[in-house]
């Protein structure tokens, strides 16, 4: 299915429609997503290269900020319901149907990803290569102060090693980690199966499988239509809650959707949208916060778009 033709009827100008004229569709595509065959479970998926490379060299925040998400929405874009009385796959419907509406920018080759982010005081901001060759840069401000890290390319399967942003003798051996990946699927059947595919987990893990979504919406470029297929595959998973008031790692107050938490020692993954428009703003919960204050695909390291 190449044309989500589903999503397309979610993002009309006459808004969302409710909850109980969604029921027979969603029970389709819930089945449809049930039906597909599974995947054999692969070796624990590696994190990007450049994450490896910071290991012992920057600070753990750094590490965890430095990729990219396409957020920004239009003006005027939301659903029919009022956030106090959305349902959790309904507020993630309406962010679906708001990622369609984003200007789709497919970056170049030898493009950048720049990324703002923040957590509480602390901010970050980030130049990720787009096809992983070319060395990136990555900026902390700890609230005084300003500490920067070459984010290392890998070309022809080697990549020099810095420490900070000073360059240490010989090379070590990589795999590019580029920012955006052009083959994501683009509709929510696939994008459950590739889910599956790239689990982190275990079979059935909760924890695990929103940790994944989670990296793709807080941490990966995905255009327009994977976006929405993103959010569109996770409204089906079982269990999860809306927080009316949850809050990103800016403070800022929006809508959120909370996946089910399990171990013993419970830790909430709050999933954070703006409440009118249902752009994707960050996240919240117990389990650790950020949010996404500004992306841009730009040509070159220090440019802001």
């Amino acid at each position: 299915m190449d044309e989500m033709r589903l999503l397309q009827r979610l993002g009309e100008e006459t808004g969302l429609p409710g909850a109980d004229r969604l029921g027979a569709a969603r029970t389709r595509l819930v089945g449809a997503m049930t039906a597909t065959e599974a995947v054999p479970a692969p070796a624990r998926r590696k994190r990007p290269a450049w994450r490896l490379v910071l290991t012992g060299v920057a600070t753990a925040g750094v590490a965890a900020s430095l990729a990219a998400v396409l957020v920004l929405a239009p003006e005027g874009v939301g659903g029919d319901t009022p956030p106090a009385r959305a349902e959790a796959g309904q507020v993630l419907r309406n962010a679906a149907a708001a990622a369609l509406r984003v200007p789709d920018v497919e970056p170049r080759p030898d493009q950048f990803v720049y990324l703002r982010k923040q957590d509480g005081p602390a901010l970050w901001e980030s130049w990720v290569s787009v096809d992983g060759t070319r060395d990136g840069l990555a900026v902390e401000y700890p609230g005084t102060g300003r500490r920067q890290y070459v984010l290392p390319g890998c070309r022809d399967g080697r990549a020099q090693m810095y420490k900070g942003d000073r360059p240490l003798p010989g090379t070590e051996r990589c795999v590019p980690a580029p920012a955006y990946d052009p083959a994501m699927p683009t509709d929510p059947v696939a994008m459950r199966a590739y889910l599956e595919k790239h689990r982190s987990g275990e079979p059935g893990d909760v924890n695990a499988a929103a940790k994944d979504v989670l990296d793709l919406a807080a941490d990966r470029y995905l255009r327009p239509r994977s976006r929405a297929a993103l959010f569109e595959a996770a409204a089906a998973t079982p269990g999860l809650e809306v927080v009316a008031d949850a809050r990103d790692g800016a403070g800022r107050s929006g809508i959120g959707v909370r996946w089910p938490s399990t171990g013993r020692v419970p830790a909430s993954m709050v999933l954070v949208f703006d409440p009118r428009t249902y752009a994707f703003l960050g996240v919240g919960g117990d389990a650790g916060t950020s949010a996404t204050l500004a992306v841009a695909v730009v040509d070159r390291v220090g440019q802001k778009g």
